[in-house]
């Protein structure tokens, strides 16, 4: 096939699959006669696992580091070893915007509980105060 018959089969834009190729994710595709790239179903495959292992976070320089040009060529432990690593930085994540969301709920509750005697820019002043003295408070 040629690339934009994998451009269209892959949901990738040409652009973004000779980049692939330039980098070596994606191994160098052989040339017809007439100097058009042919690509394979195994680079279609290639194309899938990269789209996939991007969009649970993995970026190229590190898909580069576990994907070999040949499936075969997998070193089992090393990639066991990496997509453990990935799920503790999730998980990690997953912590921080926890507690990211409760500051930000808290927040909401905070302004929205704002005594009726006082005005909108009162109540910001009240709000800079309780939390500066939360920050700076050891």
């Amino acid at each position: 096939m040629n690339i934009s018959e994998l451009s269209k089969l892959s949901g990738l834009r040409t652009p973004t699959i000779r980049y692939y190729e330039q980098i070596k994710l994606l191994p160098k595709a052989k040339r017809k006669s007439n100097g058009y790239r042919e690509y394979t179903d195994n680079d279609l495959k290639q194309l899938s696992l990269i789209q996939q292992a991007q969009q649970v976070g993995f970026s190229l320089a590190e898909i580069k580091g576990f994907l070999p040009s040949k499936v075969v060529a997998w070193d089992h432990d090393a990639l066991i070893q990496t997509i453990e690593t990935k799920i503790q930085e999730i998980e990690l994540l997953e912590q921080k915007l926890k507690v990211s969301k409760q500051n930000l709920r808290t927040m909401i509750h905070a302004i929205n509980d704002k005594p009726d005697e006082i005005t909108c820019e009162q109540n910001a002043e009240r709000l800079m105060t309780l939390y500066f003295d939360k920050v700076n408070t050891p």
